[in-house]
């Protein structure tokens, strides 16, 4: 920013003044030495085009196309994607899903049972 420091904390501290005192609350907590009112907002489109985005959904492709899924299985693409990303961003939840399919498969393996490529459609 252009401002010099001064004029920068004078205006960050206009602000702080200016907000709720459940805002305030929420900035104390993150600290207010910490806090930056002057930072340009997150774009939630970076989710969907970030490089994680893309790596999971050509992983995904590729999937799809190893299996020989029809489209009816492709209903599972949003979950999978999501389960993907979280994988890749080492998200624990995601993480513990991925560890439990890979044990499973080699028990699976192990005990002789080899589970089918396409989904179950038992429900």
């Amino acid at each position: 920013m252009a401002d010099d420091p001064k004029e920068q904390e004078v205006k960050k501290r206009a602000i702080f003044d200016s907000m709720s005192k459940r805002g305030q609350e929420r900035v104390l907590r993150m600290g207010y030495e910490n806090w930056d009112p002057f930072q340009e907002p997150k774009d939630p489109r970076d989710s969907i085009r970030g490089s994680v985005a893309m790596r999971a959904d050509a992983m995904l492709r590729d999937y799809f196309e190893y299996c020989g899924w029809s489209e009816q299985a492709r209903a599972f693409h949003f979950e999978l994607r999501e389960l993907c990303q979280g994988v890749m961003r080492g998200d624990l939840r995601a993480r513990s899903i991925f560890e439990f399919c890979t044990w499973l498969g080699t028990t699976m393996d192990k005990d002789g049972k080899k589970g089918s490529r396409t989904p179950s459609t038992d429900g």
